[in-house]
């Protein structure tokens, strides 16, 4: 099987109504030219246009700042699990991760990273994976297809150790309305509690067999480098993505959310990558 299929390297277009369409097809695009933060807000406003729901900066990714970020998540316990939330040091090539997966079906469909600076020292170097099309490819084949089977019909755990969700739900699925399709991966998917042991060892396997399988579309597919001024959009529905490692301190990256009408729930509260916070009550439908 050819992993490297799945990867993905977006083209850049010259519009966001361009982007949007690339993104819709295949799955991200780069939009050049947005020389500042408040470029990139705008564009990827008008990316959403009237779909537009919920949208904002989540968060400034700089080498001082994840550092700052992981000693704080680093002093947070275990679960009961014995699962530990980590941040990636910036030294580390990331796990591939849709944003914001800690907070489940209120995760955003869209995500935008703007380059404020590149690393300078050529690092960094940024990489896409569809999950759509890693299943699809490896529903053909004998050796992944049970892994395929499980992802689409299985519910397991998607939550963060010691922050739990409301629900359980599959890998992948089918959205209703809008036909558009969500595939998850994050180093803490972890079986249903309370199954029977021989279940949830069996689950444990298929989904590690998944997570193998996403990292190894990761390594053999192509990387691309950000420049100055470009805003990588997303479908964080559909793609996972990350980084390589990089040691530039001046290296800019911003992590910029949105939630479409085609969002399966938007957030009325705020959402801490950190110390997520995730009221009882949080109604969809309201644009920030």
């Amino acid at each position: 099987m050819d992993f490297s299929l799945a990867s993905v390297v977006p083209q850049r277009v010259g519009s966001p109504a361009e982007a949007r369409a690339e993104v819709g097809e295949r799955g991200a695009a780069i939009l050049p030219g947005c020389r500042d933060q408040d470029a990139a807000l705008a564009a990827g406003r008008a990316f959403l246009g009237g779909d537009l729901r919920r949208f904002g900066l989540q968060f400034e990714a700089t080498k001082a700042k994840q550092e700052a970020e992981a000693a704080v998540v680093d002093d947070q316990p275990a679960d009961e699990r014995g699962r530990k939330r980590r941040f990636t040091a910036t030294a580390e090539r990331m796990t591939p991760h849709n944003d914001g997966f800690g907070f489940g079906d209120f995760g955003p469909d869209y995500l935008f990273l703007w380059c404020g600076r590149p690393d300078g020292y050529g690092e960094g170097a940024s990489f896409l994976v569809d999950g759509l099309r890693l299943l699809e490819a490896m529903a053909e084949d004998p050796e992944y297809a049970p892994v395929a089977r499980f992802a689409w019909h299985t519910e397991i755990d998607q939550s963060e150790p010691n922050f739990p969700l409301a629900a359980h739900a599959p890998i992948a699925r089918w959205l209703p309305g809008s036909g558009r399709v969500q595939v998850r991966h994050h180093p803490f998917q972890a079986p249903v509690p309370g199954q029977a042991p021989q279940d949830e060892a069996a689950h444990a396997a298929l989904i590690e067999r998944w997570s193998r399988a996403v990292t190894m579309a990761r390594d053999a597919g192509p990387m691309f480098q950000a420049a100055a001024g470009d805003l990588i959009c997303v479908d964080n529905y559909r793609l996972t993505h990350g980084r390589d490692g990089y040691r530039d301190p001046a290296r800019v990256m911003l992590s910029i959310w949105g939630w479409s009408a085609a969002a399966i729930a938007v957030p009325e509260g705020p959402l801490d990558i950190v110390r997520p916070v995730i009221p009882p009550a949080m109604a969809a439908g309201k644009a920030t």
